[in-house]
């Protein structure tokens, strides 16, 4: 009876050891799933063009600035101007105001200002005793609005009566006092024209007094209208409200 009690025992210790094992190489088999070649091999080429795809598209946009620009607008002709890169009549920026230097001793001034009240910048240069040149772009073209015509006729631009004028003005020869305004719209045509005029020929002390003869657009004014008319308007120089520097 003790024999086959022992036997039993052996039997049940021996059949829990088989299910033992059964049980760790089901375990095994699940963690030793073999991986499928072909899809590591997608996700490591689509890994692969993803980190590449950055560094293509910055060479494409390098190569895309690197062409040459066109001129898109005014300003680009501006510059282009004032670079000696682009010629008005045949002459570049550097020949039409070399008599500034040869004859002055002095550097033009560039600058941009809104001379036509069309809401884009004209470029003015600075002659000195001659006044401004007014440069401004029409379909994509330079041209010359306006200049001075020496010293009795220097060009500037002023600012009264709401609006923005090129002038064309004498101050610098005795006995008189001579002023211009031209209005501009944005296609180059005049508008408006005023004149205001002091003269005072047989004045000692060259100045004038209340017996002068004063003008406004050919009417005779007084002195005190005069120089309320003078005294309106603003002259507009480099240093001027909504004046740019021209590089």
């Amino acid at each position: 009876m003790k024999n086959k009690k022992t036997v039993n025992l052996i039997t049940i210790l021996a059949a829990g050891c088989c299910l033992a094992t059964m049980i760790g190489c089901g375990s095994a088999k699940v963690e030793e799933k073999p991986v499928d070649e072909t899809e590591e091999a997608a996700e490591s080429k689509e890994t692969k063009e993803a980190e590449e795809m950055p560094e293509q598209t910055l060479a494409e946009n390098e190569q895309v600035s690197s062409e040459p620009e066109t001129v898109s607008d005014d300003h680009d002709v501006y510059v282009q101007f004032l670079n000696d890169e682009l010629k008005l009549d045949g002459r570049t920026y550097s020949e039409i105001f070399s008599f500034v230097r040869e004859d002055f001793d002095m550097e033009p001034v560039a600058f941009y200002y809104d001379v036509d009240e069309d809401g884009k910048d004209e470029l003015l240069v600075s002659t000195v005793f001659y006044g401004y040149n007014i440069y401004d772009v029409r379909d994509g073209e330079l041209l010359l609005l306006d200049c001075g015509d020496g010293t009795a006729a220097a060009c500037g631009v002023y600012k009264g009566n709401g609006h923005v004028y090129v002038s064309h003005s004498d101050f610098t020869h005795a006995g008189r006092q001579m002023l211009t305004l031209t209005r501009y719209n944005g296609s180059g045509e005049i508008v408006e024209t005023i004149e205001i005029n002091a003269e005072y020929w047989e004045s000692e002390d060259d100045m004038y007094d209340e017996n002068s003869d004063f003008s406004y657009n050919g009417s005779k004014i007084t002195m005190q209208e005069y120089e309320d008319y003078m005294n309106a308007l603003k002259f507009i120089d480099p240093e001027s409200e909504d004046a740019k520097p021209a590089p």
